[in-house]
C-alpha cells in the first residue's frame, strides 16, 4: 500500500472514536465494580492498592469467592451457549469474523473479574470489542483485504491506548505484533486511530498518568551495570514463568466441573490475598510498591511468589484477561530482589529504577514485544528518555540469555 484512501483514514478515525468511547465505558465500569465490592461510595476517588489494602482479609476472601463463582458460570456458559470466540491475531491474521455478541460478553467479564481481583490485566477487553467493531465496519464499507488487516490491527491498537493513555506505544504494538512489518503508510494509520483514540478518552477522563513517579536519578556506569548483571535472572524468570504455565492441565472450558475449578482456585487466591493484598487485579499494586522503593525484600519475595501462583490459579480456573501489568509486577519484582542483593555488596543503584526496568523487560521479553515494552513503560510513566541505555542493555542481554534457553518440547 503506497497511499491510504480517504475510505480507509475515515475508517481509522472513527474506530479511534469507538476505541475511545469503549476505553471510557470499560474504565468507568471496572472502578464502579471496584468501589462497590470494597464498598465505597462511586465519588470518592481512591486507588485500588488503598481499597484492597485497607479492606478486611475476610472481605478479600469473599470477593475473590464471587470473582471465582463468576469466572466459573460466566465462561462455562460462554463457552457452551454462544458462538466460540475468535482470537484478534487470528482474525487480523486469517480473515476469521469474531462473532460480535460474544465477544461483547467475554470483554465484560473480563473487566468485572478483574475488578473483583482476577489477577489477569484489563486491556484484551477493549483491544476485542474494538476489533470487532472494526471488522464489521470494514464489511460494511467494502475495504479491501489489505485494509482491513490494517484497520482491525490498529482497532486493536487504539483499544489499548485508551486504556493506558499511550498512543505512540499503541501505535508501536499493532505494527510489532499484529501488522508484523513497519512502513511509512502503517504507521501513519496506526498513529491516526491511536491518536484519535486518547484524544477521546482524555476529553472525558482527562490526561491520566498511570503511573506518576517522581523521577529517578539519571543512570550511572554502576547502574548500566547492574542492568547487565540482571539480565540472566530476568531471562530465567521469563523462561520459568512460561514454562510453568505450559505444565498447566487442560480441562474442557465447556465442562461445568469448570465451575469448581475456578471456585477452588480463587478461594486459594483470597488465602494468598489475606497476607499479600496487592495480588489482587492486574498487577498495578504492585508496580506502585515496587517503582516506589516502599517495601522490604521479604515482603517482595512473597510478594512475587503469591503473584506467580495467583496467575497460574486464575488460567487453571479459565478466566481471561491481559498479561501486561502482570508481567510488568512479576518483573519489577524479579529485578527489585536482584537490586536488593547488588546493593550489599557493591556500590548501590536505585531500586525504584531497578525495578522500573525490570518491568520493562520482563514485559517485552514475555510478550514478544521488546520495542513496545521500551516505549510503552516510558510514555506509561512519563520517565526521562534517559533510561534508554540501561534499558536497552538489559534488554538486550535478556533477549540473548532467553534465546539460548531450552524452548518448549512440542507434544
Amino acid at each position: 500500500m503506497k497511499t491510504l484512501s480517504p475510505k480507509l483514514i475515515l475508517s481509522l478515525l472513527l474506530i479511534g472514536v469507538a476505541a475511545g468511547l469503549t476505553g471510557i465505558v470499560l474504565t468507568l465500569l471496572l472502578h464502579t465494580v471496584q468501589h462497590l465490592a470494597f464498598g465505597y461510595p462511586l465519588h470518592v476517588e481512591l486507588s485500588y492498592r488503598v481499597m484492597v489494602e485497607e479492606s478486611t482479609p475476610l472481605r478479600r476472601l469473599i470477593v475473590l469467592l464471587l470473582c471465582g463463582g463468576l469466572v466459573g458460570v460466566g465462561w462455562v456458559m460462554l463457552h457452551r451457549l454462544a458462538s466460540s470466540l475468535v482470537p484478534i491475531k487470528t482474525a487480523v491474521a486469517n480473515g476469521q469474523k469474531m462473532p460480535l455478541a460474544a465477544t461483547l460478553i467475554h470483554a465484560v467479564l473480563q473487566i468485572v473479574t478483574v475488578g473483583l481481583g482476577s489477577p489477569l490485566g484489563r486491556e484484551v477487553a477493549p483491544r476485542e470489542i474494538s476489533t470487532a467493531l472494526a471488522e464489521r465496519w470494514a464489511a460494511s464499507r467494502g475495504l479491501d483485504e489489505e485494509e482491513r488487516k490494517i484497520l482491525l490491527a490498529c482497532a486493536s491498537g487504539a483499544g489499548l491506548a485508551a486504556v493506558y493513555n499511550v498512543p505512540l506505544a499503541a501505535a508501536v504494538f499493532a505494527l510489532e505484533t499484529l501488522l508484523l512489518s513497519w512502513s511509512r503508510e502503517r504507521l501513519l494509520a496506526a498513529l491516526l486511530a491511536c491518536s484519535t483514540a486518547v484524544l477521546v478518552v482524555r476529553a472525558a477522563l482527562g490526561d491520566v498518568i498511570q503511573y506518576p513517579l517522581s523521577d529517578f536519578p539519571l543512570p550511572d556506569g554502576w547502574f548500566n551495570a547492574w542492568a547487565l548483571a540482571a539480565a540472566p535472572l530476568l531471562a530465567l524468570g521469563v523462561w520459568a514463568f512460561e514454562r510453568s504455565m505450559d505444565r498447566l492441565p487442560e480441562i474442557p472450558r465447556r465442562k461445568p466441573a469448570m465451575v469448581w475449578v475456578a471456585l477452588l482456585s480463587f478461594a486459594l487466591i483470597g488465602l494468598m490475598a489475606w497476607y499479600f493484598p496487592e495480588i489482587m487485579g492486574n498487577g498495578k499494586a504492585g508496580n506502585q510498591l515496587s517503582f516506589q522503593a516502599t517495601l522490604g525484600w521479604r515482603q517482595a519475595f512473597g510478594l512475587l511468589a503469591a503473584k506467580w501462583a495467583a496467575l497460574l490459579l486464575a488460567t487453571l480456573a479459565g478466566a481471561y484477561g491481559g498479561r501486561i501489568t502482570p508481567s510488568m509486577m512479576l518483573g519489577g519484582l524479579i529485578a527489585f530482589l536482584a537490586a536488593c542483593v547488588w546493593n550489599v555488596w557493591l556500590p548501590g543503584v536505585n531500586i525504584g529504577a531497578a525495578a522500573f526496568v525490570g518491568a520493562t523487560v520482563f514485559l517485552g521479553v514475555a510478550q514478544k514485544m521488546p520495542i513496545t515494552a521500551l516505549v510503552f513503560m516510558l510514555e506509561l510513566s512519563r520517565q526521562s528518555p534517559a533510561l534508554w541505555l540501561p534499558l536497552c542493555l538489559c534488554l538486550g542481554a535478556t533477549l540473548l540469555v532467553y534465546r539460548a534457553l531450552p524452548v518448549k518440547q512440542m507434544v
